[in-house]
């Protein structure tokens, strides 16, 4: 090789991609490891089963900037092509690492080329929810049978001091008949069914009780036999089932604010909660306001910008974005938040915010802790805050004491959603849900405007007095007002109703029975012609 040649350059090699299994069920997605949870926060791509569960893992504390897709029929390609393009891959299944599915299937083929490249983050087993969730304390003596493919012969039914199967909706007749023959007619079997849900429910029967029903081949049951199943032991234990809110319909008028939390907290007394918008949002009707403080932000206008909702900060953004630009255009500006939901969706998008209240995390609350211009200091004095088309006043004129120039801008507008489907309205109406939450007076106008006014057997939840003025306003009987304004206060006071409410209904040896169970009348038919 001459001295003028030059070695070629090598090619670039691609980064090294990995997959992760983590293990997340069964029931809820949030059954998952610590260790699960860091890998979702690393990954460039999470795969799941459905959209279900891509929703559901939008629910969760975690944060992840990884793109979330569905599971494609060729799963083993899907995962393959990834890791060779280099991404950092996590596959959540819904399945626990025992049983058929992903880690039967996929995983083996996926392990014989990429074997040095795959972790495995197990979830916690469907075993041990149902011991949990079920209130079983096993013997020393324990066995698991999966009947869930096939009814297995006699033989091979396990003669364990605590038996526990797992079947399906499909097999369950023939189960129960092999049961029968190796426990008794009148053996006694708790049945579980709905496992780690709200919906779930465990019956004590005997085998020769136990019977399929329509459309329910799906329906997973398990069936433990054994000393303890039916004893005081297990009545102390049952913490799921028990809880105050198990099984209750929670509906949720959202207006612009972020109710995950108030869904979560919701959840861990055992209520299912649906959402129904009663706000939309649109964007402002003229442009020109937007596009100036855009201007400003990229010309360094201002020193600060406060955010006073997701809403405003996803405005912005978008705005940025039409104009070529993303959040690293807000590098040199200083960024105020106010609420968490505010703050999470800045995190979403790569900022993070230099001030966020201590005390009362409202508009007011700020306008508190922000600190006073001073001119020796600040090289401006000017602040944006972007807002919806209603008045926030009280924090410029709290902005102007401090010697700040605060200058608002209508971000989007807020106005009054579409009614919600007919079905949703009907369960209002009829008091087809347990207990309604309020979370602001606007919720209370714009549901009522919308879907009507709930049924008076639908418990009325308001999370302060204004609001609950606002309820009784309408002619809405309140039940329970929370003793400070935030989700967790009226999730707690909901669930101590709902507590002493059983207490009342067991001193009068009444049935412990859910707000939605009363006994409906019968609607008259109207009379026909010649009666």
């Amino acid at each position: 090789m001459s001295e003028s040649e030059e070695a070629p350059l090598p090619e670039p090699r691609i980064p090294a991609g990995s997959l992760t299994v983590v293990g997340s069920g069964p029931g809820e997605m949030d059954l998952m490891a610590w260790s699960g949870a860091k890998a979702i926060e690393r990954a460039d791509l999470v795969v799941v089963d459905s959209q279900e569960h891509a929703a559901g893992l939008r629910r969760l504390d975690i944060e992840n900037h990884a793109e979330v897709v569905v599971a494609t029929a060729d799963e083993r390609q899907q995962l393959v092509d990834a890791v060779n393009e280099g991404k950092h891959v996590v596959r959540i299944t819904a399945d626990d690492h025992l049983i058929s599915g992903f880690h039967v299937e996929t995983l083996p083929a996926f392990l014989e080329t990429h074997r040095n490249r795959t972790h495995v983050v197990p979830g916690i087993s469907r075993w041990d929810c149902a011991l949990n969730f079920g209130a079983i304390a096993p013997t020393s003596s324990f066995a698991l049978l999966d009947a869930s493919e096939i009814v297995p012969p006699q033989e091979d039914w396990p003669t364990a001091g605590t038996v526990m199967v797992l079947t399906t909706g499909k097999l369950i007749d023939g189960v129960a008949a092999r049961g029968v023959k190796v426990n008794g007619l009148r053996g006694e079997v708790l049945q579980i069914t709905g496992l780690g849900t709200t919906q779930q429910v465990s019956t004590l029967l005997h085998w020769d009780e136990i019977a399929s029903k329509r459309n329910e081949e799906d329906t997973e049951y398990y069936l433990v036999t054994g000393p303890g199943i039916a004893n005081s032991a297990r009545a102390r234990l049952d913490w799921f089932e028990s809880k105050p809110l198990f099984d209750w319909s929670v509906v949720i008028p959202r207006t612009k604010d972020d109710f995950d939390d108030l869904i979560d907290q919701l959840s861990r007394y055992g209520a299912r909660s649906e959402v129904v918008a009663t706000l939309s949002i649109e964007p402002p009707r003229t442009e020109q306001a937007m596009e100036m403080a855009i201007r400003g932000l990229v010309d360094g206008r201002y020193l600060w910008i406060v955010f006073t909702s997701p809403h405003s900060v996803s405005a912005i953004i978008e705005r940025l974005a039409e104009s070529g630009l993303d959040s690293r255009a807000l590098s040199g500006v200083l960024i105020a938040a106010v609420g968490r939901g505010t703050a999470e969706t800045l995190a979403r998008h790569g900022l993070v915010a230099d001030l966020v209240p201590m005390g009362e995390n409202t508009a007011d609350g700020l306008a508190v802790e922000f600190p006073a211009h001073d001119i020796l200091i600040d090289p401006l004095d000017r602040v944006l805050v972007p807002s919806a088309d209603v008045s926030v006043a009280s924090l410029l004129e709290g902005l102007a004491r401090l010697g700040w120039e605060a200058e608002e801008v209508t971000a989007y507008r807020t106005v009054r959603a579409a009614p919600p489907p007919a079905e949703v309205r009907e369960r209002i109406k009829d008091g087809m849900f347990d207990a309604v939450v309020f979370t602001s007076s606007t919720a209370v106008r714009n549901m009522i405007g919308i879907a009507g006014k709930p049924h008076a057997a639908t418990l009325v939840a308001a999370i302060g007095p204004a609001t609950a003025a606002t309820c009784e306003m309408h002619g809405l009987r309140v039940d329970v007002v929370a003793e400070s304004p935030t989700h967790e206060s009226v999730a707690e006071e909901l669930a101590r109703f709902a507590d002493h409410r059983r207490a009342e209904r067991a001193e009068q040896n009444l049935p412990d029975t859910k707000p939605s169970m009363r006994k409906r009348r019968k609607r008259r038919k109207a009379p026909t012609e010649g009666t």
